[in-house]
């Protein structure tokens, strides 16, 4: 096949004399290699057929299809599984014919149809693949496992690697584990990305070294994870699918030395018993003031046993939201405060964002203390509040004070009554400005209402260095509020308040 470099030349002449192809042919290149670039997350929402993309490109004119024909290295990018589904046998071999020994990419999820077809071209041109990334939902039965068998040749090329079965979340099948041993031979030395079920691991495998990206099944324990992380110094994105029911043995949990990941940006753990969550939690370390966390996965765990209180999971999710904090200080987070739990969310901006969930009791004031004596509290100027029915929200007053600088308060939830009595009490958000109010309890129920608690507030800030400026009702039910509290509400010097029926 002729190389790619050596087909500008004689396609320059033919581009000058048309304007069609005013570009050179290296920019027409560089223009289809990008077109073949698989974005994800634009891919999550809608599909967009690079192989499609490419046959309307070779039919703009003469020079385009023959610029894109005799590219072994765009076709070898063009590997989307879902396109061959009952393609016929012709067509599938004159795309092999055209990938040549080109890099390749493949893509998407396998079918019956399309099994042989890829798995052909896996088996005899696996030292070519850069990018895996398959879905296979039948890989773990007795007739297909055997077939992939070559994932325990070496892969010089292999880039990416992702091979699933079924959703990662998925964890109530049975037990599922690559029996090839070892994977790629010990050699994979360009691998960055490496994303499959419970795969077995031959120390040292020298490839574990270059990742920058891996996910641990259910399977793996939180020694097995600490273990093999010790090999991955490069590591950014850690994504780990615990076990609830796992039980970790008093000399696991007491004898595991620390495991330094001083690159690492993303931290997703999935679930976890509480012991594991501890001990992951406190075993990962990072370089004094870290600044490149950006994304962070705590889930809420069951109830924690007798001798192990949850102020274990506080003091090890503490560091972890410090740091979060520190790299990417929030403007707005959202608080949900429930009776004996509560999530702190910051605003995700495509992949990157913080989720934190974690029980608490009667106990965990301290410990609360802890997680909220971070300086980036105090940054925050929006706060979106949900309160369930009877939330024990002095537990978590030392958060509410931390977060001093709150001038929008976006309040909603059946329990929110407390809340404004314990903002009176303690005198919480000194700088509020505006107060938006929503899913409370009707007004016409009287005393047991949120409303007389708001204007008790409002009321005693007005008489304050400290007003509220601004009162959102507007997406409570229209006639929520009664005749004589928006008298009450009209009285309050400087107020300006947006009722239901406003719209």
């Amino acid at each position: 096949m002729q190389n790619d470099s050596h087909l500008w030349i004689s396609l320059r002449t033919a581009s000058e004399r048309n304007s069609v192809n005013a570009l050179p042919p290296e920019l027409l290149w560089r223009i289809f290699m990008i077109n073949t670039e698989r974005q994800e997350d634009l891919d999550k929402w809608f599909h967009v057929n690079r192989l499609d993309t490419a046959r309307s490109c070779s039919q703009v004119c003469r020079l385009w299809r023959t610029l894109l024909l005799q590219s072994s290295s765009v076709w070898g990018r063009l590997l989307d599984i879902q396109s061959f589904e009952h393609a016929a046998d012709e067509w599938m071999e004159a795309v092999v014919s055209r990938i040549g020994d080109a890099p390749l990419w493949i893509i998407g999820y396998v079918s019956d149809s399309t099994r042989p077809f890829i798995l052909s071209i896996l088996s005899s041109k696996w030292q070519n693949v850069q990018v895996l990334v398959v879905n296979d939902k039948d890989l773990f039965t007795d007739k297909i496992l055997p077939a992939w068998s070559f994932l325990e040749r070496e892969a010089p090329t292999l880039e990416v690697f992702k091979l699933q079965s079924k959703p990662f979340f998925d964890e109530s099948g049975p037990r599922c584990i690559l029996p090839f041993s070892p994977l790629f031979n010990n050699h994979a030395p360009l691998l960055r990305i490496f994303s499959t079920h419970t795969f077995q691991l031959c120390p040292p495998s020298p490839w574990l070294s270059n990742l920058h990206h891996i996910r641990f099944s259910v399977e793996h324990s939180a020694p097995f994870i600490l273990s093999a992380l010790k090999s991955m110094p490069l590591l950014r994105h850690l994504f780990i699918s615990g076990n609830e029911r796992r039980h970790i043995s008093q000399t696991e949990d007491g004898n595991l030395e620390k495991t330094h990941l001083p690159l690492l940006e993303t931290l997703w753990i999935n679930q976890s018993s509480t012991q594991e969550l501890s001990l992951l939690l406190e075993s990962i370390t990072l370089p004094p003031m870290h600044r490149a966390l950006r994304t962070l996965y705590i889930p809420i765990v069951g109830e924690a046993p007798l001798n192990q209180p949850q102020d274990r999971v506080h003091r090890a999710s503490a560091k972890w939201i410090h740091t979060y904090m520190a790299s990417r200080p929030p403007r707005y987070l959202t608080l949900n405060h429930c009776s004996h739990y509560f999530v702190l969310q910051d605003d995700w901006r495509g992949s990157e964002g913080m989720e934190v969930n974690l029980i608490y009791d009667s106990h965990s004031h301290l410990s609360i203390k802890n997680i909220a004596d971070s300086p980036h509290f105090a940054a925050v100027e929006k706060l979106c509040l949900l309160m369930s029915d009877s939330p024990s929200w002095r537990a978590l007053r030392p958060l509410y004070e931390a977060l001093r600088s709150i001038n929008h308060l976006d309040a909603s939830g059946q329990g929110i009554g407390a809340l404004f009595h314990g903002m009176l009490e303690f005198s919480l958000f000194p700088c509020l400005h505006t107060l938006e109010v929503s899913d409370a309890k009707d007004d016409r129920s009287g005393e047991e209402s949120v409303i007389p608690k708001i204007i008790r507030f409002l009321e005693y800030r007005a008489s304050t260095a400290y007003p509220v400026s601004v009162l959102d009702l507007s997406f409570l039910n229209t006639g929520g509020v009664s005749d004589i509290n928006k008298g009450r509400l009209g009285e309050i010097s400087g107020l300006s308040v947006k009722f239901p029926e406003d719209g």
